[in-house]
């Protein structure tokens, strides 16, 4: 048997303007893959473009028809796909007051659907070209969000989801489809979400971090090039035998009974 690693050679990934996004592209490109981009964020998405030497195909995520658009400008630039690594995403404070019922309705449309919209037009082609997708789910997809997180916690929820359902439907057709779920990244959603912390508590930023980390087994965040392994090892032969699968790439976060944080020694 060989033990040569086979990566994909065409790769698509989505939310390439932000922070994990572009991490992933940046993974992709140096393991020698030709990358295609897309992002809503059309003036980010032609930086991290230039700097992968990637495809730039900016579009509204929440398109099902820009998302078409995006899979068959891929597919005639490269001939097909191989992988498709939907990482778009944004933190959007939705609740159960009629007043938030747009930003519901957002926050569903840029977590969930749109992922969706990018798997199911991209399957035809994946079908082809045996190839696999990754779905970028959250710590928020296992256990419920904090207040505001309504929509983010259904949706997150939702991609783990989508993931097995997906994986059982194509994986007849040899498609393999997995989802990592990642806990707090250093990417400016992550970097936002302790800025509000540090304000609400008085803490520098540094010191918001280890709050948020203070019961996390490695008791730090991750890199989003960490978390673009993981995306990287999930389109490889090394997964080659995984499917509808949720990596957690949390530090240990999704380990820790919370209902015993209360005896952990400080320091």
């Amino acid at each position: 048997m060989s033990t040569t690693i086979a990566r994909p050679g065409r790769v698509l990934i989505s939310g390439a303007a932000g922070g994990l996004g572009a991490a992933t592209a940046r993974r992709f490109a140096a393991d020698g893959a030709r990358v295609a981009l897309t992002d809503i964020n059309a003036e980010g998405l032609e930086v991290v473009a230039k700097e992968v030497n990637g495809l730039a195909l900016p579009a509204d995520g929440t398109s099902r028809e820009a998302l078409h658009d995006v899979v068959e400008r891929t597919v005639e630039e490269f001939g097909g796909v191989d992988a498709v690594i939907a990482a778009q995403g944004a933190q959007i404070s939705s609740s159960t007051s009629p007043k938030s019922h747009d930003n519901w309705t957002r926050s569903l449309d840029v977590n969930l659907n749109g992922a969706f919209y990018l798997a199911a037009e991209s399957l035809p082609h994946l079908v082809q070209s045996k190839g696999s997708i990754v779905l970028v789910s959250s710590s928020a997809g296992l256990f419920a969000g904090p207040s505001g997180a309504a929509g983010y916690t259904a949706a997150k929820t939702g991609i783990i989801g989508l993931t097995r359902w997906l994986a059982r439907e194509y994986g007849p057709r040899g498609v393999r489809v997995n989802a990592v779920s990642p806990g707090w990244i250093r990417t400016q959603l992550g970097e936002d979400a302790m800025k509000y912390l540090a304000e609400r508590d008085g803490l520098t930023l540094e010191d918001a971090y280890r709050a948020a980390t203070a019961h996390i087994p490695l008791r730090r965040v991750a890199d989003p090039a960490e978390i673009a392994a993981v995306c990287a090892f999930l389109t490889s032969s090394d997964a080659s035998m995984v499917t509808g699968h949720t990596l957690v790439a949390d530090g240990g976060g999704a380990v820790v009974d919370s209902s015993t944080e209360a005896f952990d020694q400080p320091g």
